[in-house]
């Protein structure tokens, strides 16, 4: 009876142990969520405050290279890659704004986030 008791005993203690290691699971890592970008709200005015309006740069009057970021269609039909690389100072592209310093990392994140939803107008 007592090797029955051993037994018993260390059985027991095996379970416990494996119970313990099943409930330290480690946490679920959170997910942010996506930042909703409008294109007249957030969009327009980092371009309007930098890309130029009218005149300048990529303005209705003088659109550098055709590009019009004064409207939605405008800035729609630049190339993603290319409105990504010039304002992140990549290698390879055009530095923009080129009459001002870089974008904030902010203004740049709302730029990408619209481009990498589909530029969506809304």
């Amino acid at each position: 009876m007592n090797k029955i008791a051993q037994f018993t005993f260390l059985i027991s203690i095996v379970l416990v142990s494996c119970k313990k290691e099943v409930a330290e699971k480690a946490p679920e890592p959170e997910v942010p969520e996506p930042l909703v970008v409008r294109f007249a709200t957030d969009v327009q005015p980092i371009f309007q405050a930098n890309c130029g309006t009218g005149n300048v740069c990529h303005g209705t009057i003088n659109a550098e290279r055709g590009y019009i970021f004064e409207t939605h269609a405008g800035a729609e039909a630049a190339s993603s890659a290319k409105i990504i690389g010039s304002i992140n100072h990549q290698s390879g592209f055009s530095n923009m704004p080129r009459t001002g310093p870089k974008l904030s990392q902010d203004k740049i994140d709302i730029i990408e986030a619209w481009i990498n939803g589909g530029k969506l107008n809304d």
